[in-house]
């Protein structure tokens, strides 16, 4: 299973105080889980609101991206090991306003490194004090573990500052057979990870209480079991009629 990992550093250009200036008080994220190729299309849209009583520039802000998930063999996880590796995204682009203005343009880039990706966004714009900065992030990234009959994601989402509302949503034409917590509404303390396990079926399977790629190994494992037992049930019977006959 990938394990996508979100984190938030916002980088104040004004001073580094240690109080709180500000929190995010409203984050939608978005995640159409169908976008092909492994690939979702995630939306952040976050409100980040100034708590002083004084302007403050956002600056230079950061969303880091991780994979974690067992090491593969020909596509075949490795139980006990451990791979961690970047994201890939493409078609990035990132918008913002101050307060009740009009959405604008801001820029973003993406920088790679060996174990994590980092999207960079820039406001170099002031809001007012008591005031709050709307940011919009969209890309593509692949997240997705795509199987035979399901797929599964599992998105973290951490920050340096309090998330008040936190509200995830996964758009997918594919039946959700697992997802915990099982809510789609959080609020995230400061320095904390929440972690969201999803998992998606093109079989018309209900919710259930774990992994549905689990269960369907363990019933695939316990029917060869039974095949064998029958099996070697039937060759035992058919070995005693033989010696029964000789006699």
């Amino acid at each position: 299973m990938k394990r996508f990992y979100i984190f938030f550093l916002l980088l104040i250009s004004i001073s580094y105080v240690h109080a709180d200036v500000e929190k995010i008080a409203n984050y939608n994220l978005v995640v159409d889980v169908d976008n092909g190729g492994g690939y979702a299309h995630v939306k952040n849209a976050f409100i980040i609101k100034n708590l002083v009583n004084y302007p403050l520039v956002p600056g230079i802000g950061e969303l880091r991206l991780q994979e974690k998930g067992p090491k593969k063999i020909l596509g075949i996880p490795i139980p006990g090991t451990k791979d961690v590796k970047s994201i890939d995204i493409k078609n990035l682009k990132g918008y913002y306003k101050i307060g009740n203005g009009e959405l604008k343009p801001m820029k973003v880039y993406v920088i790679n490194n060996t174990n994590f990706t980092t999207i960079c966004y820039e406001i170099w714009e002031p809001m007012d004090k008591n005031s709050n900065v709307t940011v919009v992030l969209e890309y593509d990234a692949n997240i997705v573990d795509n199987g035979v009959f399901f797929k599964t994601l599992t998105i973290p989402v951490g920050c340096d500052m309090d998330i008040d509302n936190l509200n995830v949503k996964f758009n997918s034409k594919y039946h959700l057979t697992y997802q915990k917590p099982d809510k789609s509404e959080f609020s995230v303390p400061k320095n904390t990870l929440l972690m969201i396990n999803t998992e998606f079926s093109i079989l018309p399977l209900p919710k259930l209480p774990t992994h549905g790629y689990i269960l369907l190994w363990l019933v695939i494992l316990a029917t060869l079991v039974s095949i064998f037992i029958s099996i070697e049930i039937k060759r035992m019977g058919k070995e005693k009629e033989n010696g029964n006959n000789k006699k």
